[in-house]
């Protein structure tokens, strides 16, 4: 069996890689009119793949030691799955917008984990999107992505 000399390389690759693609996907993000208060809807995620490039590169440059056998067991399906509703966050958000996406996104893995009794999953996910809607919605008066059901709805 092949193992990496530093596996941080291959952990720094795959954050890089998420956040690259997540940067890029901002490109899709509804513009925010000209004179409303506060961030558009790309500069925030914006920064935030910025950061992860960033802690990336620190991580490519720390030096590891090579996992043995015991220290990371391999992925499982459930993990690959969590991996995979991860990686449709960006376009669910394109399509049905980030209030609609983040209850769906939270529920989805919260069911693949398998932890929690669906009630509460949906307790979890609703007070969590409020939360967060009241801070970046309200608070901070960001723009943030409706999806194409939102502007269809008017949103």
């Amino acid at each position: 069996m092949w193992t990496a000399r530093n596996p941080n390389h291959t952990i720094a690759v795959a954050v890089a890689a998420v956040a690259a693609a997540a940067f890029v996907g901002t490109y899709w993000f509804d513009p925010v009119p000209p004179g409303l208060p506060g961030l558009g809807a790309a500069e925030f995620p914006r920064l935030l793949c910025l950061v992860l490039l960033g802690l990336a590169g620190l991580l490519a440059m720390t030096p590891g030691t090579a996992p043995s056998e015991g220290d990371a067991p391999p992925l499982d399906r459930g993990a690959w799955a969590v991996f995979g509703i991860c990686l449709l966050f960006l376009p669910a958000l394109e399509v049905i917008g980030l209030w609609a996406a983040i209850p769906v996104f939270l529920v989805a893995a919260g069911l693949i984990w398998g932890a929690m009794p669906l009630r509460i999953l949906l307790l979890n996910a609703a007070g969590f999107t409020l939360a967060l809607w009241v801070i970046f919605a309200k608070l901070f008066r960001l723009t943030l992505p409706t999806g194409w059901l939102g502007a269809a709805l008017g949103g």
